[in-house]
């Protein structure tokens, strides 16, 4: 962020961001006559401890509530994560008879073979994987926190272990299927362009990921994409830059938003519901808030910026999250000033 302010190029990552509706705002209070309130809670599928703390409007929201729901519960039991990817091959690798180096130009095929034997991974290991699923593994800093299975504790699945320590039932919106269907529809091209870039950019996804945590945790998430854009301009469609992210915010984020959007009917239909997904299918004229609003509920933001409460991890083993004590925030049930307009985009 510092660099885009020095080089100019804020002015244009500002003006890009402020033209998408509910952009500012992780959090949002769900209103409807006769029911009690249900939230939606934006989160980040990465494993930093910073992500793990709740500020204090989100944590009393949840120990209120009377019912967790997630994207996928499918994510809490690795046999059904492991068995939706063996059930059908042809979404996680390539056609019978092809190869990444069927798609890649030899010098990319060269770096590729020295990354993957940096990290211990032979390429004949993984070169029949879509280059999309491959990428997923490059996407991930070692720093991030692990469970003692080796996958990163993330804020969706740290809040279904509390719910089912406090016997809150835990619901999902899709399955695991549904999810791996939606990243495989990308087409190739654009899934070997970015996983190419992806390549380019692997010394920056440090601070590519330090940015989107920065700007998360600040509630600017309309920003995080065209930051990283003006920052990465090559880092592909996984890293949110090029003309291939229009395909996989098609497919992974659209197309996903209208289907979250009425399965979740049901559960906003009873009150009570705390719903976490991720924080990019919350904003623009397709987004969740937008999408519920259309369907007769008052959404209405909740302020929440990091500091609002002392950091609070929610699973044992993630010791590691930061503590503190800043001041009081506002209530859960208080919007700020500005959010009276935001009801009527």
């Amino acid at each position: 962020m510092p660099a885009l302010s020095q080089s100019g190029a804020m002015a244009s990552v500002e003006a890009k961001a402020a033209k998408v509706s509910n952009g500012e705002g992780r959090f949002f209070r769900i209103e409807k006559a006769g029911l009690a309130p249900s939230y939606l809670l934006g989160t980040m599928h990465l494993g930093d401890p910073r992500l793990l703390a709740l500020p204090e409007p989100i944590d009393r929201a949840f120990e209120d509530s009377q019912r967790l729901v997630i994207e996928t519960t499918d994510v809490l039991d690795p046999m059904k994560m492991a068995g939706a990817m063996f059930a059908d091959p042809a979404l996680t690798t390539l056609p019978k008879g092809q190869t990444l180096g069927d798609f890649l130009k030899p010098a990319d095929r060269q770096k590729l073979a020295r990354m993957l034997d940096a990290k211990g991974v032979p390429l004949q290991a993984v070169e029949r994987l879509q280059p999309w699923f491959l990428s997923s593994g490059f996407m991930l800093p070692a720093c991030m926190a692990k469970t003692s299975g080796g996958m990163p504790i993330v804020l969706d699945t740290s809040l279904a272990a509390r719910a089912k320590a406090a016997g809150i039932p835990v619901e999902g919106l899709e399955t695991a299927s549904e999810q791996l269907r939606s990243m495989a529809a990308i087409p190739m091209k654009e899934q070997i362009d970015g996983f190419v870039a992806l390549l380019s950019a692997e010394d920056r996804l440090d601070d590519i990921f330090e940015t989107m945590i920065d700007l998360y945790l600040r509630e600017h998430v309309s920003t995080i994409m065209p930051a990283i854009e003006a920052a990465v301009p090559d880092g592909g469609m996984m890293v949110g830059a090029g003309e291939g992210y229009a395909a996989f915010e098609e497919k992974v984020i659209t197309e996903r938003n209208l289907r979250m959007a009425d399965r979740l009917e049901p559960f906003l239909s009873k009150g009570g519901s705390f719903v976490a997904v991720g924080a990019l299918h919350l904003p623009g004229e397709k987004g969740l808030v937008a999408l519920l609003r259309a369907r007769g509920y008052r959404l209405v933001r909740v302020p929440a910026p990091v500091g609002a409460a002392p950091a609070r991890p929610h699973l044992d083993d993630a010791e590691a999250a930061q503590s503190g004590a800043p001041s009081r925030p506002e209530p859960a049930g208080a919007p700020r000033e500005s959010d009276a307009d935001d009801t009527k985009k």
